[in-house]
């Protein structure tokens, strides 16, 4: 497997009990076959979340037409990942080990920095688009439905969008915003002449058809749109709202013969325009081309053998995608400063959540220890006055304090605070503490400051 970044295991979000993983595979990865297998679609999701949660402390699924990823809280770095792989393995039915050529792992502070790296447009196939915002914000909502989003993953994600929101402000990164629609429908207005007065058929309502919708609009107002979905409700309000006809899935086959541009982004499992329908096309003599933007794949590439039968799917587009980020590629090293900023404060913010609770119990613990001995120490001085008093309690509260201050300066500050914060309060725990497993005290210490 290929770890990249994950492979430099980094102490600031590794304990004895919880470990912050991702693994997944994106376009850079895995062909277009390998993604299709192990995407996530439709209403299995949240089976498959609810599943997830089963095995991990917390998770969610970023599943994209580029990539699948599966953030959680296991184990430690090594079993985690094996955690993650089994379970993505299984989930899909497929044999152990197939995956492990085109996946990639990270842990600790590179999980971190990938998950910013994505939502700011850093890692995706088209620099700097901005669709992955919204598939992000939908992946952690789906996750919080199905009860596998937890505070730590919560916080993760409510992170990585705050660093996207500051790359997408301060930076000219995502500028003029260039999307994969937006490649794909430039790609159909070369290879047909420009879209004007152009009947086009969108198959699908959600959000990727949406955007087509959009950006065809604000193009091309003249091209005449058809939308074609199962749930015919959704079309209706779909094309409602842009200005575009509907028509029932009964009749996909002859809108797609008669159209000029077929564009299909569905969450279907399986092919939803399929050989014959394109066959029909082809008959009439005149070009059509097919964009199609689903992963799983919509339209059955086997018909691309037909005569004046384009398609086009989402790997096709790389090329035209490279050229984009050449465009872009001087905004890269200011977004890359903002997204180390945000991995900065999460370190932190992570950090403080294992230690602090700790650091409290000793603090705790040193004062009673320290007031006892003082009242004992008192108590055995003859006519003690204010001054003299005031004396030895500034003594020992002195002693103390020097005693503590490098252990818990380590503990807040050194890079292996968390794994110091659990010997820690092993070591001072009272004794009748001490017979509690070690798991259930490291978790405990985790979520006493949930909120």
């Amino acid at each position: 497997m290929g770890s990249g970044q994950g492979s430099s295991h980094r102490t600031p979000y590794r304990t004895s009990t919880l470990q912050l993983v991702v693994v997944g595979l994106n376009q850079s990865t895995a062909p277009l076959p390998v993604r299709e297998r192990v995407a996530f679609v439709g209403s299995r999701s949240g089976d498959a979340l609810a599943h997830l949660a089963s095995e991990v402390e917390e998770g969610f699924i970023l599943s994209t037409c580029n990539r699948t990823e599966v953030y959680a809280l296991a184990g430690h770095a090594e079993s985690g990942i094996r955690l993650v792989t089994g379970w993505l393995e299984r989930w899909h039915g497929i044999d152990p080990g197939t995956l492990a050529p085109y996946l990639y792992a990270h842990t600790h502070e590179a999980a971190v920095r990938h998950l910013f790296r994505v939502i700011s447009g850093l890692d995706s196939m088209v620099l700097g688009e901005d669709q992955i915002v919204g598939q992000a914000r939908s992946a952690l909502a789906l996750a919080t439905a199905a009860g596998s989003l937890g505070p730590r993953l919560h916080r993760l994600g409510a992170a990585a969008l705050a660093v996207s929101k500051r790359v997408r402000a301060e930076t000219r990164l995502c500028r003029s915003p260039v999307s994969v629609v937006s490649i794909a429908l430039g790609a159909a207005a070369d290879d047909l002449g420009g879209l004007a007065g152009r009947s086009v058929v969108v198959v699908g309502a959600g959000r990727t058809a949406e955007s087509v919708l959009k950006l065809l609009r604000s193009l091309e107002p003249s091209a005449t749109v058809t939308v074609v979905n199962r749930t015919a409700a959704h079309a209706a309000r779909l094309g409602a709202r842009h200005g575009a006809r509907t028509a029932e899935w009964s009749e996909l086959a002859r809108h797609v013969a008669s159209a000029d541009l077929v564009i299909s982004a569905t969450s279907a499992p399986c092919v939803v325009v399929g050989a014959s329908e394109l066959r029909a096309a082809a008959a009439r003599g005149r070009p059509l081309v097919c964009l199609d933007l689903a992963v799983p794949r919509d339209i059955d590439p086997a018909a691309a053998v037909l005569p004046g039968i384009s398609i086009h799917h989402i790997d096709d587009l790389q090329q035209r995608a490279t050229a984009n980020r050449v465009r872009r590629e001087a905004e890269i090293g200011p977004a890359e400063a903002i997204v180390e900023q945000g991995v900065a404060r999460f370190a932190e913010w992570w950090r403080a959540r294992e230690v602090v609770p700790v650091i409290s119990r000793l603090r705790a613990r040193a004062d009673a220890m320290r007031e006892a001995e003082v009242q004992r120490a008192l108590a055995r001085l003859p006519h003690v006055d204010a001054a003299s008093e005031a004396v030895v309690r500034a003594l020992a509260a002195r002693l103390v304090n020097r005693l503590l201050h490098e252990p818990l300066t380590n503990v807040k500050e050194g890079p292996e605070g968390a794994n110091l914060a659990i010997a820690l309060d092993r070591l001072f725990a009272p004794r009748a503490a001490r017979s509690d497993p070690p798991a259930t005290r490291s978790a405990h210490s985790i979520e006493s400051i949930a909120s």
